[in-house]
């Protein structure tokens, strides 16, 4: 399918940084997945800034949960069940560390 026609192209806008400033810009496009000019465009227009490395983390740390939850399940009975059980549950502490911190570091 042939893609629309844009009734208004898109124009380059000028501005002057200092190098960090610009440096700081470019860490934070790149931290949240996005080119620079969609960064920028995100925060001059109140727009939210949805990082695609977000949604990835927060994705597979949800896989590691749910693996953690099956294999408490699948250690009943087991000889050595309560040291596999505080072993997993050591883990799932770390993840909820993890993920408590990821989400603090997203939030700045």
């Amino acid at each position: 399918m042939a893609r629309p026609k844009q009734t208004e192209h898109r124009r380059g806008f000028l501005i002057k940084l200092l190098s960090q400033e610009k440096e700081t810009i470019r860490q934070q496009a790149h931290l949240a997945g996005l080119t620079v000019s969609d960064f920028i465009r995100k925060c001059a227009l109140n727009r939210p800034i949805r990082s695609k490395v977000s949604r990835e983390v927060a994705a597979e740390l949800s896989k590691l949960f749910g693996l953690q939850k099956h294999l408490l399940m699948e250690i009943k009975g087991l000889p050595n069940e309560e040291e596999l059980r505080s072993e997993l549950n050591s883990l799932l502490s770390e993840l909820h560390t993890a993920l408590a911190t990821f989400n603090k570091n997203t939030a700045e």
